[in-house]
């Protein structure tokens, strides 16, 4: 359901301005971050790319003023209006061409952790080490904060799912989760190469202004790989620039910033032992068990709405060194191939008009085990026990380092 954001918005634009026109600049500064909060919620109910793109900027926008004002830096002027027309705020520290990059690798998670199958353990790891960050310490009492941890494992076993959710437990009390950086780093690289540099620097700086964040970088191991002689000026910059932002000399001595950086990689022995060595927690993100496959199965059949005839332990046990994507596509391979047994006439209505097709109701029935077992010859895990146990030995390795 969609909630409306752009009363509340305008309410807490009016808040920062009187507290502004006050010198209530503490005051003006949570209004703003509050904006900035409703601002992300609202670009994600944008209609198309231009409008989510505007509205991002805009958040990071008033979160920068926000900053500002705490910092007793140059006071900001803004436009009071939740719309996309209007002034922007004076001395915005990004570049349009960067921001704009930035604005696009910015989302609110909606994953929770019940939508991840299994994985318990791993959840819980990852729940204390964020409990025990942004918990308050003893008097006089200074607990080092987790903010790096390495996802590793094999292909499609929910790094990225992880990730999503553990953005989305950094939950405000105004029940709006932390802004999620979802960094593909390959993309970035292939995409911006000369100026991959600037862009990472862009990100955290962007992150740190809209603390609480994840940034996630996914296929880490194309930026963070071991370095040799081949290595080009470019990439050797890339790993420099990295390596300093993931020290975060930037926000040392600040309690007000939380910035938590999640890497993923399924060649975790491929990664510079300079940039292993910035990471915290290194957590391996295994294939499936036989329950955690079944509660998997659970998540794409039954709460999906489809029933089966023969239960989700022999289903678990037919799935054996599947990964939870591969799992997903398995569940996606059965049903698809029950509706084309029963819709047969769904095709040539295609040609008759999308109003003729969104007038059809599709035929459902239980799932049989002959229709599961026919997915089983088409589709093979990707990950052999052989992979899974260099995964396993990588672990020891890096546990006694």
């Amino acid at each position: 359901m969609e909630i409306n954001v752009q009363d509340p918005l305008k309410k807490a634009l009016a808040k920062a301005k009187a507290g502004y026109e006050a010198k209530d600049y503490e005051k003006a500064a949570a209004a703003y971050d509050q904006a900035a909060n409703l601002m992300s919620i609202f670009a994600e109910q944008a209609q198309g790319r231009e409008a989510e793109e505007r509205r991002k900027k805009k958040a990071i926008e008033y979160r920068e003023i926000a900053r500002r004002l705490r910092s007793g830096e140059a006071e900001p002027t803004v436009s009071p209006e939740p719309a996309e027309r209007g002034a922007s705020p004076t001395h915005v520290a990004q570049s349009g061409e960067m921001k704009s990059i930035v604005a696009n690798l910015m989302h609110r998670s909606s994953i929770t952790w019940n939508e991840i199958g299994g994985l318990d353990e791993v959840k819980d790891e990852i729940r204390f080490a964020l409990g025990m960050t942004l918990a308050q310490s003893p008097p006089d009492v200074k607990i080092a904060a987790w903010t790096k941890m390495l996802f590793y494992g094999p292909p499609g076993t929910g790094k990225t799912l992880l990730a999503a959710a553990t953005s989305n437990a950094l939950r405000s009390d105004a029940d709006v989760p932390s802004v999620f950086y979802n960094v593909k780093v390959s993309s970035i690289l292939s995409k911006y190469f000369g100026e991959s540099s600037k862009i990472i620097s862009e990100l955290y700086g962007t992150a740190r202004d809209t603390s609480p964040a994840v940034v996630f970088l996914d296929e880490f191991e194309s930026v963070a790989g071991k370095r040799d002689s081949s290595d080009s000026g470019a990439e050797r910059r890339i790993l420099s620039t990295l390596l300093s932002e993931l020290d975060g000399l930037d926000q040392k001595g600040r309690t007000d910033i939380y910035v938590l950086t999640i890497a993923a990689t399924n060649r975790p022995w491929d990664l510079d032992a300079a940039v292993l060595s910035r990471f915290e927690k290194k957590i391996l993100i295994p294939l499936p068990d036989e329950d955690t496959r079944s509660k998997i199965l659970h998540i794409h059949l039954e709460k999906k709405g489809f029933r089966t005839e023969i239960g989700y332990d022999e289903l678990a046990r037919m799935t054996a060194g599947y990964s939870g994507r591969e799992i997903e596509r398995f569940c996606k391979e059965v049903t698809t191939s029950m509706i084309e047994g029963l819709n047969k006439e769904i095709a040539p209505l295609v040609d008759a008009g999308l109003d003729q097709v969104r007038k059809y109701k599709i035929r459902v029935r239980p799932l049989t085990r002959e229709d599961f077992v026919a997915a089983v010859r088409l589709l093979h895990p990707q990950t052999t026990p052989e992979e899974m146990e260099k995964y396993l030995r990588w672990k020891e390795s890096a546990e006694e380092a």
